[in-house]
C-alpha cells in the first residue's frame, strides 16, 4: 500500500513538474514573441489625437484626451505619443503629473537626477512645481497616459529644450 501510494505521489509530483515546465517555457516564447513586437516601430500606430505643439517638444507628438477638467473633475487623463526620437521640452506642472507606460521604451528624467529609461508597465511620478522631461527612444515608439491632478493650480509650465546626446 505505501509503495502504491509512494509511486502516485511521485507519477503526480512529475507530472505537476513537467506541466510547469511547459507552462515556463511557454511563457518564455510568449515574452520573447512581446520582446520582439515591442521593438518594432510602428508609427501609424500611435498617431491618434493631434499633432502637439512643436514649440514644446522635439520631434512629432501626438495627444489625445480622456477626461478633461470640468465642474466634477479637476484633473485630466491624455494619452501622449512620441515618435522614435520625440520628447518634451523642461516642463513644470504645478500639481505634478503621473505617467502609466503603455508601448515601447522611452526616457524620463527630473532635473538635476540621473536619466531613467522607462517601458510599458512603469508608472513615474513627477513631483509638483519639479522641472523633468520625458520622449522615446531613438528607435522606437513610446506611449504612455498622462494624469494630472488638481488642474485648477495650473497648467504645463514650458521651459528649454533638452540637450540630449546619451543613446548609442
Amino acid at each position: 500500500m505505501f509503495q502504491k501510494d509512494a509511486f502516485k505521489i511521485t507519477n503526480i509530483a512529475l507530472m505537476l513538474s513537467l506541466f510547469l515546465m511547459s507552462c515556463a517555457e511557454q511563457k518564455s516564447e510568449n515574452n520573447t514573441k512581446e520582446s520582439k513586437q515591442e521593438t518594432t516601430v510602428n508609427v501609424e500606430a500611435i498617431q491618434q489625437g493631434a499633432l502637439a505643439s512643436a514649440e514644446n517638444n522635439t520631434g512629432n507628438v501626438w495627444v489625445k484626451p480622456h477626461v478633461m477638467q470640468d465642474s466634477i473633475y479637476d484633473m485630466m487623463l491624455v494619452t501622449e505619443a512620441f515618435e522614435p526620437g520625440a520628447r518634451t521640452y523642461w516642463h513644470i506642472h504645478p500639481a505634478g503629473e503621473i505617467l502609466v507606460v503603455t508601448k515601447g521604451e522611452g526616457y524620463h528624467q527630473i532635473k538635476g537626477q540621473e536619466l531613467e529609461k522607462i517601458k510599458r508597465g512603469d508608472v513615474i511620478k513627477c513631483p509638483p512645481g519639479v522641472s523633468h522631461w520625458h520622449g522615446a527612444v531613438k528607435n522606437n515608439v513610446m506611449s504612455h497616459l498622462v494624469i494630472l491632478p488638481n488642474i485648477a493650480e495650473g497648467g504645463a509650465i514650458w521651459q528649454d529644450e533638452v540637450a540630449f546626446e546619451k543613446e548609442k
